[in-house]
């Protein structure tokens, strides 16, 4: 299943983000000034992957929704000419995050909307010393703000 990046936005529109989580907008805020020169358009809460089989009894008119909502959500895709960023905010990194940002880009890498290859941020205000090693190795960027 190919993401559904929703609409785009440009990349200096200062609101905040759709979905975005209250903890995440600091994060955010600080991080998009670094970006904004590279991408020619930013998406948010873009679903990747299958998403759940939905009961039959869902009425017709919620299935696409919940459907879209049991699909992996990375926070914020950029798209430059050359390649796309996948990024996941996150106070205080842990491992969780880490898998978070290793199973986006698996899922679109899996199936993605073209040839442009992908890399892969975690933000964050901290992170644990294992937590950036591993990070390196799986090449990941991470980006302490």
């Amino acid at each position: 299943m190919p993401p559904d990046l929703g609409p785009s936005f440009p990349p200096d529109w200062p609101g905040n983000p759709p979905h975005m989580a209250v903890t995440d907008l600091p994060l955010w805020n600080r991080i998009r000034p670094a970006f904004q020169s590279l991408v020619t358009a930013w998406y948010f809460d873009a679903a990747v992957g299958a998403g759940q089989q939905m009961p039959a009894d869902i009425p017709a008119e919620m299935l696409q929704g919940l459907w879209r909502l049991s699909r992996k959500r990375i926070d914020a895709v950029g798209e430059t000419p050359t390649h796309w960023l996948l990024i996941e905010l996150r106070p205080a990194a842990g491992l969780g995050a880490l898998g978070h940002v290793q199973t986006y880009r698996s899922l679109w890498e899996r199936d993605p909307p073209d040839t442009k290859p992908v890399r892969a941020y975690l933000v964050s205000d901290r992170a644990d010393p294992d937590v950036l090693q591993t990070a390196i190795n799986a090449a990941i960027t991470v980006l302490v703000v």
